[in-house]
């Protein structure tokens, strides 16, 4: 019930109007089918299943003020017409929940598949045309995520075509946290987000302390280029790092939910 409810929130923070359009017959809110669409994705069914199981949900029914379920296809359509800035305030709400206290970020980015055909699919097809090797996948979507260490919230999520390199991408990914409410201390990555320009936009902008390692580490501080990667010398911590795998689990959870992006690029 928790999670209803800040969905909800997310959902008037952002000014999502109650109805569609004018001649919208009234039957259900946006806000409504925006929860169902995003229980669907937790639960990880289909729609139909989400419906038949919702209907057994009393108490859902009644916090959501719901008489009689939506059909299935009108969930369907309703995530169709969802906008990407409705995602982000979702992630706005979440990440604003955990803002009371400064909290340690860690950035990691990941591949998602571009496409809807499997794996499975493309060895067969390929296997079919008697190609030794698979299709090499020149692009795919790359997704770049800042989570809370602690709680393992998603404090902001940035798509970018992949392949391509990290450390451009850290600046971004970390100021749209910040615009969630998320209130940064310290911020935890590998050695794909070293330079001296992130490591200055952490330290003097943000106020917070930056654990990533040195592409190529020195034996004093004097060897190493700029002011800001000297300092990583003396502040590194290695349990703050180690820390930083913990993305992998959550890279891992959203694969399971959904390995194909469905994207408009």
């Amino acid at each position: 019930m928790r999670a209803v409810d800040q969905i909800a929130k997310g959902a008037g923070r952002l000014g999502l109007p109650l109805y569609s359009c004018a001649c919208s017959k009234r039957t259900y809110t946006q806000h409504q089918l925006l929860v169902l669409v995003v229980l669907r994705q937790l639960l990880a069914r289909s729609y139909r299943d989400l419906v038949d199981l919702i209907e057994l949900m009393t108490p859902l029914l009644r916090r959501l003020r719901l008489t009689k379920m939506p059909h299935f296809t009108t969930l369907q359509k309703f995530a169709f017409r969802l906008e990407t800035h409705v995602l982000d305030g979702l992630v706005f709400t979440l990440a604003s929940s955990v803002n009371g206290d400064r909290v340690d970020a860690i950035i990691d980015g990941t591949g998602m598949q571009p496409g809807s055909a499997s794996y499975y699919y493309v060895r067969t097809m390929s296997l079919r045309k008697k190609e030794m090797e698979l299709r090499a996948v020149r692009q795919h979507v790359k997704l770049t995520l800042v989570v809370d260490e602690r709680t393992m919230m998603i404090l902001s999520m940035l798509t970018t075509i992949g392949p391509g390199p990290d450390v451009q991408l850290l600046r971004p990914a970390v100021s749209k946290a910040i615009e969630h409410g998320a209130s940064i201390e310290t911020v935890i990555g590998d050695k794909g987000y070293d330079s001296e320009a992130n490591r200055r936009f952490v330290v003097h902008e943000l106020g917070a302390e930056a654990h990533i390692p040195l592409r190529k580490v020195m034996r004093t501080a004097e060897n190493s280029q700029g002011f800001y990667r000297r300092r990583q010398l003396r502040v590194f911590d290695r349990t703050f790092h180690d820390s930083g795998a913990l993305i992998e689990t959550v890279n891992s959870m959203l694969k399971r939910l959904s390995a194909v992006v469905r994207s408009l690029i």
